[in-house]
């Protein structure tokens, strides 16, 4: 009698684990389903982005459960680091149009300041990496003109 009520609780614990592992499955399916519609038209034009909705695509109709959770930690890493970056150069774009509607620096700086924009528009298209070097690359303040050295026997300060 031991015997049978443990082979009936061996069953009865084999069958609600494997319930619970289908109910993982679908959950984490329908995640990546829900990451390739709230994703895919914002991904065009990227191709870092479009190739990582893609992955996550073919993980949620092809791959095993393992690997589908893999690919949603992946894709949420570099999703994370991807709104980082693009907050980043959103925020160094609203300093930039500040900086040249205050003509701040002249001219010179202006113009500095409009190249910078200029990339930076652009960057939200590129990959993490690319978007990182454009950020810091475009991140400086207008360098001040360098100071010609006048000579000793100036007497006018260079007037």
């Amino acid at each position: 009698m031991k015997t049978i009520a443990l082979l009936v609780l061996a069953n009865l614990g084999i069958a609600l684990s494997n319930k619970l592992y289908e109910e993982h499955d679908r959950l984490v399916t329908w995640r990546l389903r829900n990451i390739v519609d709230k994703y895919k038209y914002l991904a065009t034009g990227n191709a870092e982005f479009s190739q990582w909705i893609e992955k996550v695509n073919n993980a949620a109709t092809h791959s095993s459960f393992s690997l589908r959770m893999l690919t949603e930690s992946d894709f949420k890493s570099y999703d994370k680091q991807r709104q980082m970056l693009e907050d980043n150069i959103t925020q160094r774009l609203n300093t930039l149009r500040s900086l040249i509607s205050l003509r701040k620096g002249g001219k010179r700086c202006v113009r500095f300041y409009q190249h910078q924009e200029n990339e930076l528009k652009n960057a939200y298209k590129l990959s993490n990496q690319r978007k990182q070097e454009l950020y810091i690359n475009n991140g400086m303040e207008c360098p001040a003109r360098p100071v010609i050295q006048g000579y000793d026997y100036d007497y006018y300060g260079g007037y």
